[in-house]
């Protein structure tokens, strides 16, 4: 058994079941809907409880694997952090489409990625995504920034 993956797994179980119970205050609005707001903060902890709970048993069962853990790379750690509060400040201001591809290159550069095509076809093709799934799809309101409502 690794210690490690124990402890995990009883953090990740606890963070489940926290998640689970906060889903309890969200306000439901006016717009009428078959699976409501909870459905998804729902399903998410759902869904790392089991996840959770699979680890435990490795754990538990001895089947962890015994060479330690790689080392913790804090100040790659850090910078990520610091990209993404600086993303959450910028975006209201920028908006969505101007700053979603800037974050994820930058965030590719920091991971080691250097070459210039795939970092940028990484960052415009996951922001077309993401845009595509939340704004089209499911209707989400996006900050429009300085380009207005796209």
């Amino acid at each position: 058994m690794r210690r490690a993956d124990l402890v995990a797994a009883v953090v990740l179980l606890a963070l489940a079941a926290l998640y689970y119970q906060q889903s309890f205050f969200v306000v439901r609005g006016f717009a009428t809907d078959r699976l409501g707001p909870t459905f998804v903060p729902r399903l998410l902890a759902g869904a790392l409880a089991v996840l959770a709970l699979a680890l435990l048993s490795r754990a538990l069962g001895g089947r962890s694997d015994r060479t330690p853990p790689p080392g913790a790379r804090t100040g790659l750690l850090l910078t990520i952090f610091v990209l993404l509060v600086g993303y959450a400040v910028v975006m209201p201001k920028l908006g969505f489409l101007l700053v979603t591809p800037a974050f994820l290159a930058v965030v590719l550069a920091a991971l080691g990625i250097r070459e210039p095509l795939p970092v940028v076809g990484a960052a415009v093709g996951m922001t077309a995504v993401l845009y595509f799934a939340f704004a089209k799809l499911l209707g989400v309101l996006l900050p429009p920034g300085p380009l207005g409502r796209v």
